[in-house]
Protein backbone atom coordinates (compact mmCIF):
# COMPACT_ATOMS: atom_id res chain seq x y z
CA UNK A 1 0.00 0.00 0.00
CA UNK A 2 3.16 2.42 0.73
CA UNK A 3 4.63 1.95 -2.66
CA UNK A 4 1.28 2.90 -4.07
CA UNK A 5 1.00 6.02 -1.95
CA UNK A 6 4.71 7.01 -2.91
CA UNK A 7 3.90 6.37 -6.60
CA UNK A 8 0.32 8.56 -6.57
CA UNK A 9 2.47 11.46 -4.35
CA UNK A 10 5.42 11.32 -7.57
CA UNK A 11 2.50 11.66 -10.14
CA UNK A 12 0.44 14.85 -8.33
CA UNK A 13 3.67 16.45 -7.63
CA UNK A 14 4.72 16.53 -11.52
CA UNK A 15 1.08 17.28 -12.66
CA UNK A 16 1.17 21.06 -11.80
CA UNK A 17 3.58 22.86 -14.76
CA UNK A 18 4.95 25.06 -11.96
CA UNK A 19 6.17 22.46 -10.10
CA UNK A 20 8.00 20.97 -13.16
CA UNK A 21 9.40 23.82 -13.93
CA UNK A 22 10.91 24.18 -10.33
CA UNK A 23 12.13 20.58 -11.42
CA UNK A 24 13.64 21.85 -14.46
CA UNK A 25 15.40 24.83 -12.82
CA UNK A 26 16.59 22.72 -10.26
CA UNK A 27 18.21 19.91 -12.80
CA UNK A 28 20.45 22.95 -13.73
CA UNK A 29 22.22 23.82 -10.74
CA UNK A 30 23.54 22.11 -7.69
CA UNK A 31 20.82 23.78 -5.36
CA UNK A 32 19.23 27.36 -5.27
CA UNK A 33 17.64 29.00 -1.97
CA UNK A 34 14.23 30.33 -1.73
CA UNK A 35 14.49 33.74 -2.84
CA UNK A 36 16.46 32.61 -6.09
CA UNK A 37 13.49 29.82 -7.24
CA UNK A 38 11.06 32.68 -6.21
CA UNK A 39 12.34 35.69 -8.61
CA UNK A 40 11.85 33.12 -11.88
CA UNK A 41 7.87 33.05 -10.85
CA UNK A 42 5.25 35.74 -11.10
CA UNK A 43 4.25 34.77 -7.80
CA UNK A 44 4.85 35.21 -3.74
CA UNK A 45 7.50 33.42 -2.04
CA UNK A 46 4.44 31.88 -0.27
CA UNK A 47 3.42 30.17 -2.87
CA UNK A 48 6.53 29.02 -4.14
CA UNK A 49 7.20 27.33 -0.69
CA UNK A 50 4.06 25.27 -1.08
CA UNK A 51 4.94 23.70 -4.67
CA UNK A 52 8.80 22.63 -3.09
CA UNK A 53 6.87 21.28 -0.13
CA UNK A 54 4.45 19.01 -2.54
CA UNK A 55 7.85 18.07 -4.18
CA UNK A 56 9.62 17.62 -1.02
CA UNK A 57 7.17 15.16 -0.26
CA UNK A 58 7.00 13.26 -2.77
CA UNK A 59 11.09 13.07 -2.16
CA UNK A 60 11.34 14.83 -5.38
CA UNK A 61 13.13 17.93 -4.02
CA UNK A 62 15.80 18.31 -0.57
CA UNK A 63 16.42 21.07 1.52
CA UNK A 64 18.98 21.75 3.73
CA UNK A 65 19.73 25.03 6.24
CA UNK A 66 22.26 27.37 5.47
CA UNK A 67 22.29 29.55 8.60
CA UNK A 68 18.76 31.68 7.66
CA UNK A 69 18.34 30.33 4.78
CA UNK A 70 16.79 27.73 3.18
CA UNK A 71 18.25 25.59 -0.02
CA UNK A 72 16.55 23.22 -2.07
CA UNK A 73 18.55 20.62 -4.40
CA UNK A 74 17.07 18.22 -6.73
CA UNK A 75 16.02 14.51 -6.41
CA UNK A 76 15.68 12.78 -9.20
CA UNK A 77 15.91 9.04 -7.94
CA UNK A 78 11.66 9.01 -7.48
CA UNK A 79 11.50 10.50 -11.03
CA UNK A 80 12.43 6.78 -12.38
CA UNK A 81 8.99 5.99 -11.50
CA UNK A 82 7.59 7.78 -14.27
CA UNK A 83 10.58 6.89 -16.52
CA UNK A 84 9.49 3.11 -15.89
CA UNK A 85 5.65 3.85 -16.63
CA UNK A 86 6.73 5.87 -19.98
CA UNK A 87 9.30 3.74 -21.09
CA UNK A 88 6.56 0.61 -21.18
CA UNK A 89 4.36 2.30 -22.95
CA UNK A 90 6.91 3.77 -25.38
CA UNK A 91 7.62 0.32 -26.14
CA UNK A 92 3.65 -0.10 -26.31
CA UNK A 93 3.05 2.27 -29.21
CA UNK A 94 6.58 1.52 -30.83
CA UNK A 95 4.59 -2.35 -31.54
CA UNK A 96 1.69 -0.77 -32.64
CA UNK A 97 3.24 1.70 -34.82
CA UNK A 98 5.24 -1.21 -36.52
CA UNK A 99 2.05 -3.33 -36.96
CA UNK A 100 0.38 0.18 -38.35
CA UNK A 101 3.23 0.07 -40.91
CA UNK A 102 3.26 -3.45 -41.83
CA UNK A 103 -0.47 -3.30 -42.73
CA UNK A 104 -0.03 0.18 -44.59
CA UNK A 105 3.14 -1.80 -46.93
CA UNK A 106 0.94 -4.62 -46.86
CA UNK A 107 -1.98 -2.49 -47.97
CA UNK A 108 0.08 -0.32 -51.02
CA UNK A 109 0.85 -3.92 -52.06
CA UNK A 110 -2.62 -5.03 -52.95
CA UNK A 111 -3.81 -3.81 -56.36
CA UNK A 112 -5.89 -0.63 -56.89
CA UNK A 113 -7.74 0.54 -59.70
CA UNK A 114 -6.85 3.87 -60.56
CA UNK A 115 -8.89 5.98 -63.76
CA UNK A 116 -9.23 9.38 -64.29
CA UNK A 117 -11.86 11.04 -66.57
CA UNK A 118 -12.67 14.38 -67.61
CA UNK A 119 -15.89 16.12 -69.07
CA UNK A 120 -16.70 18.95 -70.03
CA UNK A 121 -20.09 19.05 -67.70
CA UNK A 122 -20.08 21.43 -64.80
CA UNK A 123 -18.92 19.84 -61.29
CA UNK A 124 -22.38 19.75 -59.86
CA UNK A 125 -23.85 18.00 -63.26
CA UNK A 126 -21.24 15.26 -62.65
CA UNK A 127 -21.53 14.95 -59.03
CA UNK A 128 -25.69 14.49 -59.92
CA UNK A 129 -24.56 11.67 -61.75
CA UNK A 130 -22.67 10.45 -59.43
CA UNK A 131 -25.56 10.37 -56.69
CA UNK A 132 -28.65 10.79 -58.75
CA UNK A 133 -30.22 6.64 -58.24
CA UNK A 134 -31.97 7.24 -61.93
CA UNK A 135 -28.90 8.78 -63.55
CA UNK A 136 -26.83 6.08 -61.91
CA UNK A 137 -29.09 3.42 -63.18
CA UNK A 138 -28.24 5.18 -66.19
CA UNK A 139 -24.49 3.97 -66.79
CA UNK A 140 -23.72 2.20 -63.90
CA UNK A 141 -26.71 -0.65 -62.22
CA UNK A 142 -30.27 -0.24 -61.17
CA UNK A 143 -30.00 0.80 -57.33
CA UNK A 144 -31.57 2.35 -54.65
CA UNK A 145 -28.36 5.06 -53.46
CA UNK A 146 -29.11 7.74 -51.47
CA UNK A 147 -26.52 10.26 -51.05
CA UNK A 148 -26.12 9.92 -47.29
CA UNK A 149 -23.65 8.24 -45.18
CA UNK A 150 -24.23 5.63 -43.59
CA UNK A 151 -26.90 4.16 -45.91
CA UNK A 152 -26.93 0.84 -47.63
CA UNK A 153 -27.72 0.04 -50.55
CA UNK A 154 -27.49 -2.58 -53.65
CA UNK A 155 -26.30 -2.40 -57.40
CA UNK A 156 -28.41 -4.69 -59.21
CA UNK A 157 -28.37 -6.19 -63.17
CA UNK A 158 -29.05 -9.42 -64.41
CA UNK A 159 -27.34 -12.69 -63.08
CA UNK A 160 -25.31 -14.93 -65.22
CA UNK A 161 -23.61 -17.92 -64.51
CA UNK A 162 -20.57 -16.59 -62.67
CA UNK A 163 -21.88 -13.71 -60.89
CA UNK A 164 -25.53 -13.14 -59.31
CA UNK A 165 -25.57 -9.39 -60.19
CA UNK A 166 -25.80 -8.03 -56.83
CA UNK A 167 -23.24 -5.00 -55.22
CA UNK A 168 -24.32 -4.37 -51.67
CA UNK A 169 -22.66 -1.52 -50.67
CA UNK A 170 -22.50 1.57 -47.83
CA UNK A 171 -22.20 4.91 -48.09
CA UNK A 172 -18.99 6.16 -46.41
CA UNK A 173 -18.03 9.68 -47.35
CA UNK A 174 -20.65 12.23 -49.06
CA UNK A 175 -18.35 15.45 -49.84
CA UNK A 176 -20.60 17.50 -52.65
CA UNK A 177 -19.40 18.32 -54.71
CA UNK A 178 -15.98 16.93 -54.26
CA UNK A 179 -15.96 13.72 -52.85
CA UNK A 180 -18.17 10.45 -52.97
CA UNK A 181 -17.24 6.89 -51.19
CA UNK A 182 -18.60 3.40 -50.81
CA UNK A 183 -18.19 0.28 -50.29
CA UNK A 184 -18.26 -2.48 -53.07
CA UNK A 185 -18.92 -6.44 -51.81
CA UNK A 186 -19.43 -8.59 -54.54
CA UNK A 187 -17.74 -11.70 -56.02
CA UNK A 188 -16.16 -12.58 -52.73
CA UNK A 189 -14.30 -9.01 -53.20
CA UNK A 190 -14.99 -5.95 -50.36
CA UNK A 191 -13.83 -3.07 -51.83
CA UNK A 192 -13.98 0.27 -51.51
CA UNK A 193 -15.08 2.92 -54.14
CA UNK A 194 -13.70 6.63 -53.87
CA UNK A 195 -14.62 9.13 -56.17
CA UNK A 196 -12.89 12.78 -56.26
CA UNK A 197 -13.73 15.77 -58.57
CA UNK A 198 -12.47 19.04 -59.47
CA UNK A 199 -13.35 21.80 -61.90
CA UNK A 200 -10.30 23.29 -64.00
CA UNK A 201 -11.26 26.07 -66.56
CA UNK A 202 -14.58 24.64 -67.41
CA UNK A 203 -13.85 21.09 -66.96
CA UNK A 204 -14.51 18.59 -64.74
CA UNK A 205 -11.64 16.01 -64.10
CA UNK A 206 -13.09 12.39 -62.07
CA UNK A 207 -10.66 10.44 -60.55
CA UNK A 208 -11.33 6.90 -59.52
CA UNK A 209 -9.92 4.43 -57.02
CA UNK A 210 -10.94 1.37 -56.23
CA UNK A 211 -9.25 -0.23 -53.20
CA UNK A 212 -9.02 -3.47 -50.88
CA UNK A 213 -8.34 -5.83 -54.21
CA UNK A 214 -6.58 -9.32 -52.43
CA UNK A 215 -4.69 -9.22 -56.24
CA UNK A 216 -4.95 -8.87 -59.52
CA UNK A 217 -6.99 -11.50 -60.64
CA UNK A 218 -10.40 -11.79 -62.28
CA UNK A 219 -12.26 -9.48 -60.02
CA UNK A 220 -9.49 -6.94 -60.28
CA UNK A 221 -9.27 -6.57 -64.00
CA UNK A 222 -13.10 -7.07 -64.52
CA UNK A 223 -13.35 -4.00 -62.22
CA UNK A 224 -11.18 -1.93 -64.05
CA UNK A 225 -12.67 -2.99 -67.77
CA UNK A 226 -16.44 -2.78 -66.33
CA UNK A 227 -15.40 1.08 -64.96
CA UNK A 228 -13.59 2.06 -68.37
CA UNK A 229 -16.85 0.66 -69.74
CA UNK A 230 -19.29 2.74 -67.64
CA UNK A 231 -17.17 5.94 -67.68
CA UNK A 232 -17.68 5.71 -71.58
CA UNK A 233 -21.28 5.75 -71.01
CA UNK A 234 -21.18 8.40 -68.44
CA UNK A 235 -19.60 10.76 -71.02
CA UNK A 236 -22.45 9.68 -73.23
CA UNK A 237 -25.06 10.31 -70.51
CA UNK A 238 -23.62 14.20 -70.12
CA UNK A 239 -23.45 14.82 -73.38
CA UNK A 240 -27.06 14.67 -73.93
CA UNK A 241 -27.61 16.78 -71.09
Amino acid sequence: MKKKDEARDVYDAVADPTRRELINILAKVEELPLYELTDQFQMGRTAVSKHLAILKDAGIVISRKVGRETRYRLNAEPLQEIQDWVTYYTKFWNEKKLLLEKLLEEEDKMPTVSLDFQFTSSIERVWLALTDSKMLAKWVMENDFKPVVGHKFQFRTEPNKFWDGIVNSEVLVVDQPTKLSYTWETGGENTMVTWTLKEVEGTTHMHLEQTGFENEGNEYNGAKLGWVKMGKQLEKLLAKQ
